[in-house]
């Protein structure tokens, strides 16, 4: 798969995360991750809005985290 290829695919499941809840959301954001590592370990720049759903998804992860935590 190419660059291009790897960016539309990255387009395609960040359209679907939008759409997801739960687990489900988590599955699709650890496909996300690993197809952003693809494009860049293939030399190609990975566009700023997935690079910010992907961190903006990893801080929804942590708080996720935190919410379950006794205090």
């Amino acid at each position: 798969m190419n660059v291009s290829d790897l960016v539309e695919k990255a387009h395609g499941i960040a359209s679907n995360i939008t759409k997801s809840e739960g687990g489900m959301r988590y599955e699709l954001h650890e496909q996300l991750h690993r197809t952003l590592e693809l494009i860049k370990l293939r030399g190609g720049k990975v566009p700023g809005a997935l690079r910010r759903l992907d961190l903006d998804l990893v801080d929804e992860a942590l708080e996720a985290q935190f919410d379950n935590m006794p205090v």
